[in-house]
């Protein structure tokens, strides 16, 4: 996703979250400019994102997924599972263009998420530990995915 996205992704985060014209462009904004992002795109309309950035050099091959989400309609159709699959081969490649390789992808996740549990652990992600309160509503748990 780039500038050139930023009206779809708006749109995006006006139909499938809340409507809200400020948090939609400041949404829309990031995911196409601060973080590296990949889209699914299904009519001419965004239906799943996935959001990365990389952690410390490349020589360390870390990635963080900040983000992962599919329009309500798309859900529990295979769309986050490709998603990750196009994560995990565009970081690999991102990595080799430069040398190195892919060696982690890290996240974090609302310890209340029982459906990003089951499917995190599908995808071959391990619990790691669990950080109390992190977030104001939820403790928060790290997981991670070695290659």
């Amino acid at each position: 996703m780039n500038k050139d996205d930023e009206p779809f992704l708006r749109d995006m985060y006006l139909r499938d979250i809340e409507e809200n014209q400020e948090k939609a462009s400041r949404f829309a904004y990031e995911l196409s400019h601060k973080v590296k992002t990949i889209g699914c795109i299904n009519e001419k309309k965004i239906i799943g994102t996935i959001s990365w950035d990389i952690r410390g050099g490349l020589e360390d091959g870390v990635i963080e997924l900040i983000a992962l989400g599919i329009s309500p309609l798309y859900q529990r159709q295979g769309i986050a599972r490709e998603l990750v699959l196009s994560l995990i081969e565009e970081t690999k490649k991102y990595f080799s263009q430069f040398g190195y390789k892919l060696r982690v992808i890290y996240l974090f996740m609302e310890n209340g998420n029982i459906i990003g549990r089951k499917f995190y652990k599908r995808m071959g992600f391990r619990e790691v530990f669990t950080i109390p309160a992190f977030l104001p509503h939820d403790d928060t748990v790290f997981w991670i995915k070695y290659f």
